[in-house]
């Protein structure tokens, strides 16, 4: 079976731009997905190559997974999916997502390796921008962790997860502001925990509600566990994460609605006394998608950002992208970013306005 399993992915992949399930016979299926884009920022974007030269970035992203019915009550699965550059910067695949689990139906599932963590379920609410938003939930669970371990029941309306995390060096726990913070993106994690909960009732006037709440806490390496410089790692003490929100609608279809209040902080950063860093605030979001395939988002992001006596400053954004869905595999998209009072040299791009315009072709 393994030589057609080979065979049929490397014909799919030469032959067919929707691949999709490329095996799927006597309870086990492979599949592979992915995408390719293309995107033009202007000169005041994060994502341009300098502070006033508008550019157009190409990236890719190519996934495998597959699924495999071990008894009547339960499947085996595994997925692992990278990011690709376009190599002008020598960067090559990059791991995104990788875990393989164990899926007992009704009964939920229980899954190990490298993803977000339950706070996410939370954070998704209003995680639907491309580059333009994203200020305040984009900090925490944007890149993903390894060494989780994760249960999750999702049936009758309730979902429930809980996680555990294992030692990391390494890891990204706070990436989006991390340098504007006075410290990097790279932490040595000793251990933690995660839970999100969440209930939704069908069908209320114009779609699905949705309440969700979800809770981080992880311990940060430290004693003789911890060896500074080894890594390029920052060390903590404990690190505190919380979610809570309500979606109301549909993205693919009608009105859509979202709320979202983040709250995170560092204690003892670098283990320095009294050395605690602090991210709250909140995000909106609303828009419509039309059965022609258009679709448009509007939000509003408040966020302040603390760290003692060293930083002290807060972003207001205000998002907006309109999404064109020509079928289920092409798509094309324009999204601007607006200052609505954000503090001046905060970060590059906060205080300015930042437009884009892409196109994707997803498999």
């Amino acid at each position: 079976m393994k030589k057609s399993l080979l065979a049929l992915a490397v014909v799919a992949v030469a032959a067919s731009a929707n691949a999709g399930t490329v095996y799927d016979k006597d309870g086990t299926k492979l599949y592979l997905d992915g995408r390719v884009q293309s995107v033009f920022y202007n000169g005041n974007h994060a994502k341009s190559v300098a502070q006033n030269d508008s550019n157009i970035k190409n990236t890719g992203r190519f996934g495998i997974g597959g699924k495999t019915q071990i008894t009547d009550w339960v499947a085996g699965f595994g997925y692992a999916q990278w990011d690709v550059a376009d190599g002008s910067k020598d960067e090559g695949f990059e791991a995104r997502d990788q875990y393989v689990g164990a899926d007992f139906g009704d009964f939920g599932k229980v899954q190990a390796g490298r993803y977000r963590d339950s706070v996410y379920y939370v954070e998704n609410i209003t995680d639907h921008y491309e580059d333009a938003a994203d200020n305040l939930s984009g900090n925490f669970n944007g890149a993903r962790r390894g060494g989780q371990l994760t249960y999750t029941y999702d049936n009758y309306g309730f979902h429930g997860q809980l996680g555990v995390q294992t030692a990391q060096d390494n890891a990204k726990v706070f990436s989006n502001k991390a340098k504007v913070m006075g410290f990097g993106d790279k932490f040595a994690i000793d251990s933690g925990v995660n839970l999100a909960l969440g209930y939704t009732i069908d069908d209320v006037v114009f779609g699905p509600l949705s309440f969700r709440a979800g809770y981080n806490y992880m311990k940060g390496q430290k004693d003789n566990d911890f060896v500074i410089g080894t890594n390029g790692d920052h060390s903590f003490d404990k690190f505190k994460h919380a979610a809570a929100g309500v979606q109301w609608g549909n993205l693919s279809s009608g009105l859509f609605l979202g709320a979202l209040y983040d709250y995170a902080k560092f204690e003892k950063v670098d283990l320095t006394d009294d050395d605690d860093a602090k991210v709250k605030g909140f995000e909106l979001i609303g828009g419509y998608a039309f059965d022609n395939g258009v679709s448009f988002l509007i939000g509003y992001e408040s966020a302040k950002y603390e760290r003692d006596d060293l930083v002290d400053f807060k972003v207001k954004r205000i998002p907006v992208f309109v999404n064109y869905k020509l079928n289920p595999n092409f798509n094309i998209w324009t999204e601007a970013g607006f200052n609505a009072g954000s503090d001046h040299g905060a970060s590059k791009s906060v205080d300015k306005t930042v437009f884009s315009v892409g196109a994707r072709y997803t498999f």
